[in-house]
């Protein structure tokens, strides 16, 4: 028994060091670094002008503009290059030293020498290249790089650059300004017939032609004709406007699940929610066409964290804005601006204003003060958990949040609870002189 617990309480342990261990970028007035979960200095403040993450837990880029080098997790340099910009590329990191790319292994070890104007991966372990101006009136011949490095000139022109490979397809323009579909090895999968092609996702594109929108799938086959004049998808479902019904779709298949009728006036997908903006009333639908609440007038919706959406119905600064549950409830009262954090954690916005009668408007308006605007932390239902007296609240790695305030920075849990303090007396100039 006493074995069994002593296991649990180094299990607890285990976690709650792991959980505290989260690497943090903070890049705020006066401070500059990168911190373990609880605010200890792995790079310390004020060596760099900027750090920022590029693979989240492992790598991390630092320095000044235009001269980057590569740290991993415990602040050790790992690349002799300096970049302008690096990103993770899947298992390769791609980097950009003036105006060329070029490619390096996570260890910071040159992979691609950066000769290329364009570099993107091709998902198995090669490259999609262009060497020559990809902005200029001239199409560029698309070049392929395998993993071992062997180049390869596709015959392939586009005249609007490259674009992301996502399940071995990439949407291209060719010398026309007509879109196709290649593989990943940069060879035609889809003639080049449409006017548009996005990126694919879950084996499918969508496409736009004189005819409407619609959706193919890897091979052009058309999954939904292109008959629609809004058409958008995301991971729930996709849904089409022919300017009088809205049909939903599964996301993934061409079965339509829904029609909805009536005197729609605009159509947009949020999170895993459909709003249908009627002549008198806007609706909020799930990804089966199920009505979950609706509202009088025009109201806006933004995503919110775990599945809920932030409401709005009024003009900026006002409190207009609330939380809303993924079944359609109400969750908190009424706020000047909310801004989603980590999970279930929101920014909130305070600031005071006067009301005018403006002569060019026929009605009373009211003059925000920016100057005094304060930021608080509250949760998804609306509780206040630090009151509004922040100029800013920002959400770092690992559940945690970065507190800028007039004369300090701080690290933060989800809870508010403050975890590092930096005093930066010169922050409060700073901040005084952006609102003027």
């Amino acid at each position: 028994m006493f074995r069994r617990i002593a296991l649990w309480m180094l299990l607890l342990v285990a976690l709650a060091v792991k959980a505290g261990a989260a690497t943090l970028c903070v890049n705020a007035p006066g401070v500059v670094a990168l911190t373990d979960g609880r605010g200890a200095e792995i790079i310390e403040n004020g060596r760099f002008e900027s750090v920022f993450t590029v693979r989240e837990g492992e790598l991390y880029a630092a320095g000044r503009r235009g001269a980057y080098r590569l740290y991993d997790a415990q602040g050790k340099c790992l690349s002799t290059v300096a970049f302008s910009m690096i990103d993770d590329a899947g298992e390769a990191l791609r980097y950009r030293s003036g105006s060329l790319y070029g490619a390096m292994s996570p260890s910071g070890q040159t992979l691609l020498q950066p000769r290329w104007t364009q570099l993107v991966p091709d998902g198995k372990g090669g490259w999609l290249a262009l060497e020559s101006d990809p902005l200029d009136e001239q199409a560029d011949e698309i070049i392929h790089i395998d993993g071992s490095g062997f180049i390869k000139q596709t015959g392939v022109f586009c005249s609007d650059g490259l674009n992301d490979v996502v399940g071995g397809r990439m949407p291209f323009v060719d010398a026309d300004g007509r879109y196709g579909v290649l593989d990943a090895d940069g060879a035609i999968a889809v003639s080049p017939v449409w006017q548009y092609i996005g990126l694919y996702s879950n084996g499918f594109a969508k496409v736009a032609s004189q005819e409407g929108m619609g959706i193919i799938d890897g091979s052009g086959r058309a999954v939904i004709a292109p008959s629609y004049r809004w058409l958008e998808r995301s991971d729930a479902m996709i849904v089409g406007w022919d300017g009088t019904n809205v049909d939903i779709y599964g996301p993934r298949a061409g079965q339509r699940r829904a029609r909805l009728m009536g005197k729609v006036r605009e159509v947009a997908l949020v999170g895993d929610c459909l709003v249908v903006n009627y002549e008198a009333r806007t609706c909020l639908y799930d990804a089966n066409g199920r009505l979950l609440g609706q509202n009088e007038g025009a109201v806006d919706y933004a995503a919110g964290t775990r599945g809920q959406l932030i409401a709005s119905n009024g003009a900026w600064g006002e409190r207009c804005q609330w939380l809303v549950n993924p079944d359609g409830t109400r969750a908190s009262g009424m706020f000047q601006q909310l801004l989603p954090l980590c999970a279930e954690r929101y920014a909130f916005l305070e600031m005071s204003g006067e009301t005018y009668q403006s002569e060019a408007l026929g009605r009373g308006e009211t003059a925000w003060n920016y100057r005094d605007c304060r930021y608080g932390l509250m949760d998804s239902r609306g509780r206040i958990l630090i009151s509004a007296r922040y100029r800013e609240i920002r959400a770092l790695g690992g559940d945690r949040l970065l507190l800028i305030g007039d004369d300090r920075v701080q690290i933060a849990d989800r809870n508010g609870v403050v975890m590092k303090t930096w005093i930066t007396p010169e922050s409060s100039e700073s901040n005084r002189e952006a609102a003027e």
